[in-house]
């Protein structure tokens, strides 16, 4: 008998801590798809406009609190622009002060509806909340962002990143997605920064791209294995050596590795694939939707396995 209380004591302590996970969750695509038609054809332009930016921070709040979370926004003013601009910020608190944060932009660039840049990420950011609301509690804090100003230089999570830095907040990492949602089964649909790199990667623009710095390679390789294990969407791990990393400064995960952050980027590599990126043709119906809600379950997984760690 004292042998079998043993056994299961254990087993009750190697069990999973999130217990949760277990029961793999799905993400809602008819959410996700609402969620990109509205900002980006319901509401356009949705960061041009006054009133249609309100209509935008209001969407995008409700959701978050729908996905039972409190919703502040942050307004800050820079001295190259006359306008005030406006972050979006949600926080499920963990049992410590450990911080995960998660930042996709919401703003445009002119005349472009914006449908993978970025209400995809809007939409993947929404739809995770909306899944981590299942799980009790974290042992981290996980903060969801969506960033204004992304277009005019980063300005919004330049602004968020020293914030956090000025308050000394433990940031474990960030994960930003930008440019999610555009793929293609066609050959010589995929292009590279580099020649060569087809060779390695294929000429499909098939796959979602995960691009940390090179000290998080084994972020980069956990984060890989992880989501690989639980989604159909296949991602690369892109390591960024050192001296390289401005060329893959392009979104809102760089002024994180600024302050000395890790933070690791997704993104269907923009215009290297898409060519609707920054133009009117970036509309709802060119996206991927099938493989858009791979997306959250593979964000999902990895940030299970970042709060485990």
């Amino acid at each position: 008998m004292r042998t079998f209380i043993v056994l299961a004591t254990l087993f009750l302590f190697s069990a999973p801590l999130h217990a949760e996970t277990l029961q793999k969750p799905a993400a809602n695509k008819e959410r996700i798809v609402n969620t990109v038609r509205f900002l980006s054809e319901e509401n356009s332009p949705r960061s041009a406009i006054r009133t249609n930016k309100e209509k935008t921070i209001h969407y995008i709040a409700k959701s978050l609190s729908a996905a039972g979370l409190e919703v502040t926004h942050d307004e800050f003013e820079t001295a190259f622009h006359e306008d005030t601009f406006t972050n979006i910020h949600a926080l499920k608190k963990g049992k410590t002060n450990k911080r995960i944060v998660i930042g996709a932009h919401y703003d445009i660039v002119p005349e472009s509806p914006g449908a993978d840049d970025n209400a995809s990420g809007v939409a993947v950011l929404l739809e995770l909340a909306f899944m981590l609301k299942e799980i009790s509690q974290l042992n981290c804090d996980v903060e969801f962002v969506s960033y204004d100003a992304e277009e005019l230089g980063l300005l919004g999570s330049r602004f968020h990143a020293k914030q956090l830095k000025e308050q000394k907040i433990d940031i474990v990492c960030m994960l930003a997605m930008d440019l999610v949602g555009y793929y293609s089964d066609k050959e010589n649909s995929q292009g590279y920064p580099v020649p060569g790199m087809s060779l390695l990667y294929g000429t499909k623009g098939n796959f979602l791209t995960m691009i940390g710095r090179a000290e998080d390679t084994k972020l980069l390789a956990d984060a890989q294995k992880v989501w690989q294990e639980a989604t159909t969407l296949r991602v690369l791990s892109l390591p960024t050596p050192k001296g390289l990393d401005l060329l893959l400064s392009r979104s809102d995960h760089a002024p994180f590795w600024w302050a000395g952050y890790p933070a690791l980027f997704f993104t269907d590599t923009a215009d290297f694939r898409n060519k609707n990126y920054h133009e009117k043709t970036d509309t709802w119906n060119t996206l991927d939707y099938d493989r858009l809600a791979q997306v959250p379950i593979g964000l999902y997984h990895v940030v299970l396995m970042i709060d485990m760690h």
